[in-house]
């Protein structure tokens, strides 16, 4: 690929005023360039390219709108990329115009809008610099404007918007961002606590599991979620609960919404949100409060079941799943860890073992799994023959 001539060619076609048949041929082109790994590095590496690509997710025909939208998205695949775009010369605050329109009701492209703004801000260092221009630009494109289109369903007859679900959980990862949805004068993240039952969409769902997973990690705000005014734990349990039976002793102790579930009862489909919930649970068992409360609901129960449930799934999750159940039958911490258990200063030779021993087991769990894989397909074969 001849980088230069290519550059010469089509960068002056890859602009709003010029000719419509010549500017067609040059966005085929770039959207072609996308399908490649080398094809999405060298536009990146042509500040000129795409500066022009940039400037026509303003162009006034809508199959040039979305092509480029749409090669947008591809180029966004890694943080290099990601950052490049958010910096480019003249557009360092084009992502607040492409979140605008995802946010708008009437927009007929928000949901290409909004995956590319959940692109751009996958990697913690975009999703900080982004994060800052939401919450300076809130008048328009707010945190609590993005939560308000996430949970209605209704926002846009024209996109289903489950990607703001991505975008707020990617921004999520900025603490100043987390700040703002825990703000216990506004009522954020409540709105979002119903949908981490969300079935009808797995991005959404994910998304708001993911949020909920990252504000886990404030310390400070645990009293506050576990607490009435949020009231986290059920939320983040009953996506991992069956229809499983329990005595009335176990029963009375979990919390209402985790009582007499029906029968057809299902657990989280998804491995990776059933992961993101374990995890979220870990965190919240960080302090000695907050280990003291989950285990006061009566939780090892459900995560009992869940965990006997998950051996058969996912071995990842398998040691997830455990990770809270230790946490749930482990020995109290003496006085001298203190209050914050995140704070206690493990020896470096003992994290390395602690690694060393979740490698093992994750290698344990996957050859098991891979066993019971290999005996299920050969009783299946003997019983076709």
């Amino acid at each position: 690929m001849d980088k230069e001539l290519l550059e010469k060619e089509l960068a002056p076609f890859l602009d709003p005023s010029t000719k419509e048949d010549v500017k067609t041929v040059a966005v085929e082109n770039v959207k072609g360039l996308t399908g490649t790994v080398e094809g999405k590095t060298f536009l990146c590496e042509s500040e000129k390219l795409l500066s022009g690509i940039v400037s026509l997710t303003n162009d006034k025909r809508t199959d040039i709108k979305e092509m480029v939208l749409k090669a947008l998205i591809n180029i966004a695949a890694d943080e290099n990329s990601s950052w490049t775009i958010l910096n480019l010369k003249n557009y360092e605050k084009k992502v607040c115009d492409w979140l605008e329109e995802g946010l708008n009701p009437k927009c007929k492209y928000a949901d290409l809008t909004c995956k590319l703004v959940s692109n751009l801000t996958r990697y913690e260092k975009c999703a900080d610099y982004v994060g800052k221009l939401v919450l300076k630009e809130k008048s328009t494109i707010g945190i609590d404007k993005i939560v308000l289109a996430l949970c209605n369903i209704m926002h846009n007859d024209n996109a289903d918007l489950h990607y703001l679900g991505a975008i707020l959980s990617n921004l999520s990862q900025s603490r100043e961002v987390r700040k703002h949805i825990m703000d216990k004068e506004q009522c954020i993240i409540q709105r979002l606590l119903p949908f981490t039952e969300f079935r009808q969409s797995e991005i959404r769902r994910a998304g708001i599991v993911g949020t909920l997973k990252n504000c886990c990690f404030d310390t400070e705000y645990h009293d506050w979620l576990l607490g009435d005014q949020v009231d986290i734990l059920p939320r983040l349990l009953l996506p991992l609960a069956g229809p499983d039976e329990f005595d009335d002793d176990d029963m009375e102790r979990l919390p209402d919404d985790l009582q007499y579930l029906p029968e057809d009862k299902e657990r989280e489909p998804i491995a990776p949100i059933r992961k993101m919930l374990c995890e979220a649970l870990l965190q919240l068992c960080a302090t000695r409060a907050g280990k003291k409360y989950i285990k006061d609901k009566n939780t090892y129960v459900i995560m009992r079941e869940y965990f006997k449930w998950e051996r058969e799934m996912d071995p990842v999750n398998e040691i997830a799943a455990m990770n809270v159940i230790d946490m749930m039958i482990g020995d109290e911490p003496t006085e001298e860890f203190g209050e914050n258990l995140k704070d206690v200063d493990i020896p470096e030779d003992v994290l390395k073992r602690f690694h060393e021993d979740d490698r093992k087991e994750r290698e344990f769990a996957e050859k098991e799994r891979q066993e019971k894989l290999a005996e299920m397909k050969e009783l299946k074969t003997k019983g076709n023959s």
